[in-house]
């Protein structure tokens, strides 16, 4: 078979804090593969102004497609393997064994356990975080804000598209394919 690549979509992951927290506007990518490795573990590693307070890690289950992503496009770059590349597997490792991060597979508990402290942070898809917006506050990534605009356009640093797959023999044998991937 020769598979034929259709975009469907946009997904992005929103990088947020407590509403609570009036120290974080904005993160690099670096910044959040050290939290998120265990680099750095106080908000004053992460800048000399933010308060000496201990990171709360709150981030989706290794099951999860999100964490998967998250993993390669943000941790990996900073678990590099004997060659100096980005090693995936070694970013995953790095996360799972942060000591005290809070793992799930359901959205809402990472939710709760952000906006329960003002020194935690997480990630999830964007769509998530926008039926949440009250009670949290999303992260610039590289000075980019997550909104419709920047995650469709493709400037926001940890968004990609979405595709699905198909054959151009299935698609003449079922039209009901066809119709639905059109």
């Amino acid at each position: 078979r020769e598979p034929i690549e259709f975009r469907v979509g946009t997904d992005a992951l929103a990088v947020v804090v407590s509403a609570e927290n009036d120290f974080v506007t904005a993160l690099s990518k670096e910044q959040l593969g050290k939290i998120f490795t265990g680099e750095f573990t106080t908000w004053d590693q992460v800048d000399a102004t933010y308060p000496a307070e201990a990171i709360g890690i709150f981030s989706p289950g290794a099951d999860s497609g999100t964490f998967d992503y998250f993993v390669e496009a943000v941790v990996a770059p900073l678990t590099l393997n004997a060659d100096g590349k980005a090693d995936v597997a070694l970013g995953e490792e790095a996360l799972l064994g942060l000591e005290g991060a809070q793992f799930s597979e359901d959205d809402n508990v990472l939710v709760q356990g952000v906006e329960g402290s003002k020194y935690a942070i997480g990630y999830f898809g964007f769509a998530y975080f926008s039926e949440n917006s009250g009670a949290l506050k999303a992260v610039a990534v590289e000075g980019v804000e997550p909104n419709q605009t920047t995650v469709d356009d493709g400037t926001y640093p940890i968004s990609r598209p979405l595709f699905i797959y198909s054959d151009a023999s299935i698609l003449k044998e079922k039209p009901q394919v066809a119709a639905f991937i059109y």
